[in-house]
């Protein structure tokens, strides 16, 4: 090989081998980035919240109950729902009352008919699917179903003074207003009857009394009127009873349930993305090898063209000499 020949592949080693190098130094920013991309996704990693199971013992309520009877418009079962002290030492309690009481229950007599009949007086019957009822009026009948439908619906709900009634094949007393059946509706006919049922109602005690056993449970509870200035219940017994609440319970493991969902495809998501970075990585690894015997073939190739060089360089020198 001449010198001008030498020198000409020496130039293009020297060029590859500097191209290699730059092409190193790039690879290497391009893994540099990765490993930056996959600190990022780790550090998402464990910022995200593990979701926790409901724990099952932390659902048990105690609720406190009691009853009274021969208590003037407070005989009942008692539930206390809260309360809070008073200033005076004394409790504000708030309590949810079950009692059996009479209510109107409004009924509509379909496709029933009111027929009048004058016979020595204006008699009036009604005429229903089950059988024909011949209307009665009592005066003080009229005036405490009157009074129980107003309690019941809202005052003013019935203004009549007078009320029709008749007891049906099964020995339920019905009332009709007076309106009811001297002008009958197309649609049907309203009536009422008179029915025990529970109702439930919140009772508020202003100024309670209450003594805890060893335990800081309710052992009684006794309550005063402030505004009529006397006793309500002096020292009523106070029951004490676990109550598993199970609807929180499930709305908690249904709120867990979708939060590892949640969880669990984020992690699977960054995991996966991790992967595909580590992918990458290991291709740019795999180049970098290849760029690295690249180099040494280029470094042991430009030595050997130097040599030659070298010795073409001498040789003409001492040619001259």
């Amino acid at each position: 090989m001449g010198l001008a020949a030498s020198q000409a592949r020496f130039l293009g080693i020297t060029a590859r081998k500097s191209n290699i190098e730059y092409e190193g130094q790039q690879v290497n920013q391009q893994r540099t980035a990765l490993a930056e991309e996959v600190n990022s996704l780790y550090s998402k990693l464990l910022a995200l919240e593990v979701p926790v199971a409901p724990e099952t013992t932390a659902f048990y309520e105690t609720d406190y109950s009691f009853n009274l009877t021969n208590t003037d418009g407070y005989d009942g079962d008692y539930l206390i729902k809260n309360y809070y002290k008073n200033d005076d030492g004394t409790y504000y309690v708030n309590a949810e009352r079950s009692y059996n009481k009479n209510v109107a229950v409004g009924t509509v007599m379909a496709n029933s008919t009111i027929e009048k009949k004058s016979e020595g007086g204006d008699v009036y019957y009604l005429n229903t699917p089950d059988g024909s009822y011949k209307l009665n009026a009592n005066a003080q009948n009229s005036k405490n179903m009157i009074d129980l439908i107003n309690n019941t619906y809202g005052a003013g709900t019935i203004t009549d003074e007078e009320m029709y009634y008749y007891q049906d094949n099964k020995g339920v007393t019905h009332y009709i207003s007076k309106s009811a059946v001297e002008s009958p509706s197309e649609k049907g006919i309203t009536s009422y009857i008179s029915d025990n049922k529970q109702v439930t109602e919140n009772v508020v005690f202003q100024q309670a009394t209450i003594t805890f056993d060893q335990n800081n449970r309710f052992a009684s509870i006794s309550a005063y009127d402030p505004n009529k200035g006397e006793t309500i219940f002096n020292s009523t017994e106070v029951n004490t009873t676990r109550v598993y609440n199970t609807e929180e319970y499930d709305a908690a493991l249904r709120d867990y349930t979708m939060s590892k969902e949640e969880y669990d495809k984020a992690v699977a998501d960054l995991n996966a993305q991790t992967e595909s970075l580590q992918q990458e990585d290991k291709v740019l690894e795999l180049r970098l090898n290849q760029i690295d015997t690249e180099q040494n073939e280029l470094k042991t190739e430009l030595e050997a063209v130097k040599k030659i060089l070298d010795d073409n360089i001498d040789a003409t020198f001492k040619t001259f000499s």
